[in-house]
């Protein structure tokens, strides 16, 4: 299943020049706050490395924006968007922590039934 801890996604897309989303959040930020922005509405914008659709009722994306390192720079999101891999996207939703969806796989951090724009 996508955005489980055991393995992170590793496309290779170029992540340079993304600009951190007016009012929002970078990802390596997000994970640094994230104790404090638990079941808040963030947005981040980022490029979509991976992209799995239709898992559980739902796609499943991971986005990138150039900012942490391995375990704290990869957002795993669902939507209901259908994008492709390389988009730039801006995410908007509620942050869950340490989500368990059994059968050993957990997030530490991940945004649900987001809201997500295709930027050009």
């Amino acid at each position: 299943m996508p955005g489980m801890k055991k393995k992170a996604p590793s496309a290779k897309v170029d992540l340079s020049g993304i600009a951190k989303a007016e009012g929002g959040k970078t990802i390596a930020e997000v994970f640094a706050e994230k104790e404090a922005l638990g079941g808040k509405t963030v947005t981040v914008r980022g490029k979509v490395v991976k992209f799995n659709p239709n898992i559980m009722g739902t796609n499943w994306l991971h986005v990138q924006d150039g900012t942490g390192a391995a375990g704290t720079n990869d957002l795993t999101v669902t939507s209901d968007a259908e994008v492709q891999i390389g988009d730039t996207v801006l995410v908007t939703g509620a942050l869950t922590l340490n989500k368990d969806l059994g059968s050993g796989y957990t997030f530490d951090v991940i945004i649900e039934k987001a809201q997500v724009a295709l930027e050009k």
